[in-house]
């Protein structure tokens, strides 16, 4: 659940789960400690969390910490959250499609020719194993003829 802070008319923000107020600098560490914020107008009870958000990333840039790349800003402003809009479904997309093929190759039977594939590959690990099993048997077997001579 997000903390929610209300602005009042003043132009102070009020941190309703601390009971004090708060200032931009504050929201910001909230928001890099993982704290979702939801900013709300005391009067109209509108959501300015975005508005609030934009003005801190602002007050970082005044301060020469800017988070935001500029060509990021560029793109930002050049076609809003249409840019952000766009790559979130785009994600979604692919999920809702990656995730139907994933459970279809996990629930179907493999074709005859993916089972020999996959038969090859343990035959060829198993080859390896047995001559790194051999390789290591032989060091050991070495290093006991070893301590022997030296007895």
């Amino acid at each position: 659940m997000a903390r929610i802070i209300k602005r009042y008319e003043n132009r102070k923000l009020y941190d309703t789960e601390e009971r004090k107020y708060i200032s931009l600098e504050e929201i910001a560490t909230l928001v890099r400690q993982g704290v979702d914020v939801r900013i709300i107008d005391k009067n109209t009870e509108n959501d300015i969390t975005a508005q609030t958000l934009t003005q801190v990333i602002f007050e970082e840039g005044k301060k020469g910490r800017n988070p935001l790349s500029t060509e990021m800003l560029h793109d930002v402003l050049r076609w809003g959250n249409h840019v952000i809009d766009d790559s979130i479904h785009k994600v979604k997309e692919g999920i809702d499609q990656l995730i139907p093929e994933s459970l279809q190759k996990l629930f179907n039977k493999p074709e005859p020719k993916e089972i020999d594939e996959l038969k090859k590959r343990i035959e060829s690990l198993e080859s390896i194993i047995n001559r790194l099993s051999d390789l290591q048997l032989d060091d050991n077997s070495g290093s006991s003829q070893t301590k022997e001579s030296k007895k």
